[in-house]
């Protein structure tokens, strides 16, 4: 912190009984005013340094037991949760009356076809008919069957109900850290505090900063 200095006199009592010189603070101190100096510093640091690095000692704990500090985070990806059920549902529900009305629509699009066949088998029965009207009648029958089939088929079920798996579900919603760079910190460490003598290596640390953004689409 000091080097040995005897031509100036002390910042504090003016006496030229100098010894030592603060690099810090570039003031010379006789013995006494000196050590005074290191305990004004001394508390200075624990009341600015340790204090601020243990409140956030204490913070980072609390982190690891709580999620307090993100609880709006959480509370909108409930918030999104709900949103795309209730949307899920919603689509769930249109497909739903789709499916009815395409049901319907093929039951009346039958139903029509059965009915003309209905009306010709009855006038074919009473007045008169040749074997190219069977002929002709069956294979109308026959086609008026397999349309009546399909409607009951597995695999025509899937082809009625669409199933998109387009979906990405993993990044419908996702977290991402954004990340900052914050500026240089400078370590100073003393080699040699008994010599009195501020040696020191800086030591910088690039410090990233982070912080949650939620996206959704």
């Amino acid at each position: 912190m000091a080097t040995v200095n005897e031509s100036n006199v002390c910042s504090i009592c003016n006496k030229p009984s100098i010894k030592y010189f603060c690099i810090g603070c570039k003031q010379h101190f006789c013995p006494k005013d000196f050590k005074g100096h290191e305990q004004q510093l001394s508390i200075k640091f624990d009341n600015e340094i340790v204090r601020s690095h243990d409140e956030l000692l204490d913070q980072i704990q609390k982190l690891e037991k709580s999620n307090d500090f993100s609880s709006d985070l959480f509370t909108q990806i409930e918030e999104w949760k709900k949103t795309t059920i209730n949307k899920i549902e919603k689509a769930a529900e249109k497909a739903h009356h789709e499916l009815i009305e395409l049901i319907h629509k093929q039951r009346i699009k039958i139903t029509k076809q059965l009915e003309i066949m209905t009306k010709e088998i009855r006038y074919r029965r009473e007045e008169n008919f040749l074997e190219n009207d069977i002929v002709r009648l069956k294979q109308n029958l026959n086609k008026i069957q397999e349309t009546l089939q399909q409607l009951f088929r597995k695999d025509t079920k899937k082809a009625i109900i669409v199933d998109n798996d387009q979906i990405d579900w993993n990044r419908l919603i996702y977290i991402r850290e954004e990340q900052q760079n914050c500026e240089y910190i400078e370590l100073e460490i003393e080699k040699n505090r008994n010599s009195k003598t501020s040696s020191s290596n800086i030591i910088c640390h690039s410090i990233k900063l982070f912080h949650f953004i939620i996206i959704s689409k």
